[in-house]
């Protein structure tokens, strides 16, 4: 895809209103002119190429030209990630923009005992998954939930529901084990703290399969790239 790929949530196909962040990056940024075509997706599966039809110096249109059937198609297996957020917000805004860049379906910051306490920023977190979406070329924004306690994550519809902790019990095997095509899968993430035995317990009685992500202990932002990674890369290979 070599034409400029823009985000405007819309439905109809036949109109579409450009945004004042889109003008100021189609002509101030990109220098587009009248004649130029681009590509605009909803973030929904839907992509629509356009020519910018009239400019001036704050404001331009756009004609719909035709409709187009994205080459980055909807994978038949979603990943559900419920991570618990850090206390410093830098790590999560990075953990939104390359989760998405790499392919996740859903993002739960995730409410356990030991969790820092959520400054939920929605406006700016949504405007890291737009641009990371656009940046990797993809057509569908993952879902951001809000800050949701763990009890309520596990009464999700997932066929496959995992949970990554640090307790060596020996009963964990490796999360690309656990992974299988055309089912979709949460998979749980704790705190820098872990999570207590308690919550380890109540998702094992939720039929969660305890798994381990790799040899090493990993951050809570790296553990919930790498489940991002591992999972992608198994359903690209099955």
């Amino acid at each position: 895809m070599n034409l400029p790929l823009f985000y405007e949530k819309f439905t109809d196909t036949n109109y579409i209103t450009f945004s004042e962040a889109s003008t100021h990056h189609a002509l101030h940024v990109l220098r587009m002119k009248t004649g130029d075509h681009l590509i605009v997706t909803n973030g929904q599966g839907m992509m629509v190429e356009c020519i910018l039809e009239q400019q001036s110096k704050r404001d331009c249109s756009i004609q719909i030209d035709r409709l187009l059937t994205s080459e980055i198609g909807q994978q038949t297996s979603n990943l559900h990630l419920a991570i618990a957020f850090t206390k410093n917000p830098a790590r999560i805004e990075w953990l939104l923009e390359k989760a998405t860049e790499i392919g996740v379906q859903t993002i739960t910051p995730l409410i356990t005992k030991r969790s820092e306490k959520i400054h939920f920023k929605r406006e700016r977190f949504e405007k890291i998954l737009v641009s990371a979406m656009l940046q990797s070329q993809q057509c569908y924004l993952p879902i951001l939930n809000e800050a949701t306690p763990i009890e309520e994550v596990l009464r999700g519809n997932e066929e496959i529901k995992l949970i990554a902790h640090c307790e060596d019990d020996g009963k964990r095997v490796h999360l690309n084990e656990c992974i299988e095509p055309q089912k979709n899968t949460l998979i749980l993430i704790g705190p820098e703290g872990d999570f207590t035995n308690e919550e380890i317990n109540l998702c094992l009685g939720q039929k969660c399969k305890p798994v381990l992500l790799g040899n090493h202990r990993l951050r809570t932002e790296t553990a919930g790239l790498f489940a991002c990674v591992v999972f992608n890369s198994q359903i690209a290979a099955l």
